[in-house]
């Protein structure tokens, strides 16, 4: 019975063997091919980046506070992310709730000092008074010893007497001048208290100002992630508004490539949903100086081609058009492949058809033939061949890790 059995599956086996060697040489699998051709080869340096407005400013909160207002938009509701708006336009508002107080506060204290310090004030009329007094004494006394003085001279008051009329003079006179120095030095420091209340108040109204988060700049509102009520921890982003006619690629490159990388040299850029568009840009600007996290360097991509379509009614609001039915978004992820070399009427070939050892498939009489490739320039997208391959070759770019030498497939038709 058990050699029955092993018969069996030992006929199932070699069935489905049969039917699979039939199912190749009859129905090989179907990949995708490229002819070798002869082009422009380029070597590139990868950066992988994102789409944003040239011109835009991330608003965030000077201090911890919940959100009082999100200010109006079109037609009366809240302003809310796509809207347009102009510089100095209200966006958000953050709540103080004790501004009030403090306000009342320091308008009472300095309405209180610069009365003190007003012509005719009862705070300056007491001092004055004081002064006055002092200074009638001071004379008072110094009159008195003039008189001491012309009795010393018809023998009629001793030497002692007038020695002690003099120095009543001279203390009258030191009180006099000492009121005098303290009643202006009261007068200026209640001038000062007034300045630094009136500087106190404005720094209130200038916080009030700040808690107005206002559009820096014309544009459209990209990010506005809050809600009336909701609390703001201090720095966190309110929101970003960019002019978003003119969007860019802000990339960062590693700091062993940034020094193959130039300005106004072309860049491949390969955007996120349009992979197989090809769109070129050109490097404008490199900053100087590294992230010390990423060791990585920002570079900015223009677009080479770039066309803002508005929406009607709009000079702010639209769609920038770098290639046919490509319009990327702020935000939208972006490969790119920076060209640093160039060659003209080299062998070329989709860099999909690389396998990781420096082969390719040859696709010749429904057969496949994995050959050995020299590289030469290459770049995200194509390969120079330098040895291995000849102009019109055929080589599969789909799937080719799948593939074995001398196995059939079939070329997908072109759509």
């Amino acid at each position: 019975m058990k050699r029955i059995v092993m018969l069996a599956v030992l006929g199932v086996v070699v069935v489905a063997g049969v039917v699979a060697l039939l199912g190749a040489v009859f129905n090989p699998p179907v990949h995708a091919v490229a002819a070798v051709v002869r082009g422009e080869a380029s070597e590139t340096v990868y950066a992988t980046g994102v789409v944003e407005a040239r011109q835009r400013r991330l608003l965030r909160a000077h201090r911890a506070a919940v959100i009082e207002t999100v200010f109006a938009g079109p037609g009366g509701r809240p302003l809310r992310e796509g809207d347009e708006v102009t510089a100095g336009q209200p966006i958000l508002r953050l709540r103080d709730s004790a501004l009030a107080a403090r306000r009342t506060q320091a308008e009472t204290e300095i309405g209180r000092l610069a009365a003190q310090v007003a012509d005719a004030s009862p705070f300056r009329r007491a001092w004055e008074g004081r002064v006055a007094e002092a200074a009638q004494a001071a004379a008072d006394a110094r009159e008195r010893e003039r008189r001491v003085a012309r009795q010393l001279e018809s023998k009629s008051v001793s030497q002692d007497q007038y020695d002690a009329a003099r120095t009543a003079a001279i203390v009258a006179e030191q009180r006099r001048d000492a009121l005098q120095k303290e009643y202006d030095q009261a007068l200026a420091d209640a001038r000062a208290a007034l300045r630094g209340a009136e500087a106190a108040l404005a720094q209130l109204e200038a916080g009030a100002r700040d808690d107005v988060i206002a559009a820096p700049l014309d544009g459209v509102i990209l990010r506005l992630p809050w809600k009336e009520g909701e609390f703001a921890a201090a720095g966190a982003e309110l929101a970003l508004v960019g002019d978003v006619r003119e969007l860019i690629i802000e990339a960062e490159v590693n700091e062993d490539d940034i020094r193959r990388v130039r300005l106004a040299r072309p860049v491949f850029v390969r955007l996120a949903g349009y992979d197989h568009v090809k769109v070129m840009g050109e490097v404008y600007e490199i900053l100087p100086d590294a992230d010390r996290a990423t060791k990585g360097y920002t570079v900015r991509v223009k677009f080479a081609e770039a066309t803002f379509v508005p929406v009607p009614g709009s000079k702010l609001r639209g769609a920038t058009r770098v290639a046919q039915d490509v319009e990327p978004l702020s935000g939208m992820t972006a490969e790119l492949g920076i060209v640093f070399a160039q060659a003209r009427d080299r062998l070329v070939f989709p860099r999909q058809a690389l396998t990781p050892e420096n082969t390719v498939f040859v696709l010749r009489d429904g057969r496949v033939h994995e050959t050995k490739v020299t590289l030469g320039l290459v770049n995200f997208s194509h390969c120079e061949a330098v040895s291995g391959l000849s102009a019109d070759d055929v080589v599969v770019t789909s799937g080719v890790r799948e593939l074995k030498d001398g196995m059939r497939v079939r070329a997908r038709e072109k759509p």
